[in-house]
């Protein structure tokens, strides 16, 4: 996978957020694009539909795999995921100390509300969830799905 895309409703919020809390980096800064810009434009109607003006950014995990940050000129706010609706439900983040990164979650504007689970009872593993402050769902995983899931079938 090469990235992720969300919608947010402030780029600049975003990406300090995700730099300052998950320790995520930026590879490549915001960028603001127009309909009429040339080959940019045209390529950016053509995948995202009409807009007005559009912001993108990328930031990156420490595993590569990168966030593209969306702003555009008419972003909402919304209401927040409802994972029983088709769509993307999270993001999951692996990070050993899970309750940590939960709680720091907490106290920089997002939202831990659901408990801290053992993935497979009297296992290691651990995962809870919480949201961003743009109200996207953020699933903590403590290790890799390679790691939880190699010996399962």
């Amino acid at each position: 996978m090469a990235h992720v895309g969300l919608t947010v409703p402030d780029i600049d919020a975003a990406i300090d957020w995700y730099r300052n809390v998950l320790g995520f980096t930026v590879s490549s800064p915001p960028a603001t694009f127009e309909p009429d810009d040339d080959h940019v434009g045209e390529l950016l109607t053509d995948a995202l539909g009409e807009f007005e003006q559009l912001t993108i950014a990328h930031l990156s995990t420490s595993s590569g795999v990168a966030v593209e940050f969306l702003e555009f000129a008419e972003t909402e706010e919304r209401a927040s995921i409802e994972p029983q609706r088709a769509g993307w439900a999270h993001l999951c983040l692996v990070d050993p100390d899970v309750e940590e990164l939960a709680g720091r979650i907490d106290e920089q504007g997002g939202d831990h509300y659901a408990d801290v689970w053992e993935i497979f009872p009297d296992e290691e593993y651990e995962l809870t969830y919480c949201e961003d402050p743009f109200g996207n769902k953020l699933e903590i995983y403590s290790h890799s799905d390679e790691q939880i899931y190699a010996n399962r079938s």
